[in-house]
């Protein structure tokens, strides 16, 4: 399991870089800055996230315009996260370097078989697909926790809503290859400060 610090204000960097994550996700929907002045540090690798206000940013342009602005972060990044809507720029990235992690937010959590089959969707353009949900009942997130531990190869998933967030704890503990946490400002509903998790995953060890 990998710590992601999701960072609203590329000031809070190097504080971030710091902390022990294992990266840093810029998510530049949140703020406005030029990626040659922001991508300095070199020993925390960067996911770079255009998050549209569909899935919970605040980006409203179309395929054409999202790719305008992330074009420039493709250099700097280790991963970019795109939306299935974007999904058609996903090769152009990866010959240029960066992995894609295929990503996904739900504002509940679907049957099982609707789950594997946005599994499949977001697999086939993405190196790693990331699928969060909203669990409303334990059964859920159970669900959700099945889906990670069947996963036929690498995954990211998740949980938003406070009243079950030790889902995000639970699906790193049954094979999500991340789990993203906050430094100061969550960027979705539940997530821990770096820290917390810091102290939950030792705790756990």
């Amino acid at each position: 399991m990998k710590t992601v610090v999701a960072l609203t204000n590329p000031a809070d960097i190097d504080a971030a870089a710091d902390s022990g994550a294992d990266y840093i996700e810029l998510r530049i929907d949140l703020f406005r800055a030029e990626p040659e002045g922001v991508c300095q540090r070199g020993d925390v690798p960067f996911i770079v996230t255009l998050r549209s206000s569909a899935e919970g940013g605040t980006f409203s342009g179309s395929p054409a315009e999202w790719w305008k602005i992330v074009e420039q972060w493709c250099p700097y990044a280790a991963y970019i996260d795109i939306e299935q809507r974007f999904s058609a720029y996903a090769r152009e990235v990866q010959t240029r370097g960066p992995g894609v992690i295929a990503s996904l937010h739900l504002p509940d959590t679907p049957d099982a078989d609707t789950l594997r089959a946005y599994e499949e969707r977001l697999r086939a353009y993405g190196n790693i697909p990331k699928i969060i949900t909203t669990p409303h009942s334990k059964e859920d997130l159970l669900r959700l926790l099945s889906l990670t531990a069947a996963a036929a190869g690498s995954i990211c998933t998740g949980t938003m809503g406070r009243e079950l967030r030790y889902g995000r704890v639970l699906t790193g503990l049954f094979g999500s290859e991340m789990v993203y946490c906050h430094f100061g400002t969550p960027t979705a509903e539940g997530q821990y400060h770096i820290n917390e998790m810091q102290e939950i995953i030792h705790l756990l060890e």
